[in-house]
């Protein structure tokens, strides 16, 4: 017994006349502990990406629908100004010089 014991360790096989391999526990299930902490945040920030990329197409989609609508909308609309430009022009002709041609 000239090597002291540690109360947490493991003591290996022998590989070698002079190799022993000697793992200790806290470190193992900090190690392990780490990993699963590394593992599960890079999930949540993979998730999130995720999240974010679909509510972008979503959003986008809603804004293509919507400038549709709104195109749509004011070409409706400019066609009806143009009616009322066309009625106002032929009813209501104030240009003096066009008086003479319509007595006529």
């Amino acid at each position: 017994m000239s090597q002291p014991e540690t109360a947490r360790s493991y003591k290996g096989s022998i590989i070698d006349d002079n190799a022993i391999i000697s793992l200790n526990i806290k470190w193992l299930i900090q190690a392990i502990v780490l990993c699963a902490g590394i593992v599960y945040g890079y999930l949540k920030i993979e998730y999130r990406i995720q999240e974010l990329e679909r509510s972008m197409i979503a959003a986008n989609e809603e804004r293509a629908n919507l400038v549709s609508k709104h195109i749509i909308n004011e070409e409706i609309a400019r066609e009806k100004l143009e009616e009322r430009v066309a009625f106002y022009e032929k009813e209501f002709n104030i240009n003096p010089f066009s008086w003479r041609k319509k007595k006529k």
